[in-house]
């Protein structure tokens, strides 16, 4: 590949990605808000209706009960705010617990660095403008391990602060403890990702 498409096309390409610009975007809503630190996730909410550009950036627009980001886009754009606009009982559980809510929270961690409790806070507000359940759960364990993260470098270490963030009785709290074991006792990783793939 010699060319840019962009220059094939003599038009700008736009790459809608969540996973790096949804992280650096969201956050904004800190310094739109006086970087309060009881930011609210209506506040988060709000920060999507500012910086956003409808089927242009950021998400994958994928429509009302497809993209889940593009849902809650259009609840808030509807006037329903945060958390309400990524909740369960409005969106259905297979909406709302999609993977997003995971992708981009590193934000939340890098500016609560050695705080975990604070990150899996700010990744929860956050994560539920668009999603909620169990996404919300995985969202604030990541938040918390990537917080710790700074000041803290053994992973069995990061995973125990990170799993009494979250309710002993979710999935993603049981999965992970179901990892840890499997882990202590099969070596061979691609056995433990059968087990994982036939329980969850």
């Amino acid at each position: 590949i010699e060319y840019y498409v962009h220059d094939k096309l003599n038009v700008p390409l736009i790459v809608t990605d969540d996973d790096i610009s949804g992280t650096f975007t969201f956050v904004r809503a800190l310094a739109d808000n006086d970087f309060d630190v009881n930011l609210t996730a209506q506040q988060i909410g709000e920060t999507w209706l500012n910086y956003l550009i409808e089927k242009r950036t950021i998400l994958w627009w994928g429509g009302l009960g497809n993209s889940t980001e593009h849902t809650a886009y259009l609840r808030l754009k509807n006037g329903i705010q945060a958390p309400d606009s990524g909740s369960m009982a409005l969106n259905g559980k297979v909406v709302s617990e999609q993977i997003g809510a995971q992708i981009f929270i590193d934000g939340w961690a890098m500016v609560a660095p050695g705080d975990p409790e604070y990150a899996a806070d700010l990744a929860r507000r956050a994560a539920s403008v668009s999603h909620d359940g169990e996404a919300i759960y995985a969202a604030q364990v990541l938040a918390a391990m990537e917080a710790q993260a700074f000041v803290e470098s053994d992973i069995e270490k990061l995973i125990d602060t990170a799993v009494t963030l979250v309710p002993s009785d979710s999935v993603v709290y049981q999965m992970i403890a179901d990892l840890r074991e499997w882990h202590s006792v099969e070596p061979d990783w691609q056995q433990a990702r059968e087990r994982l793939e036939a329980l969850y």
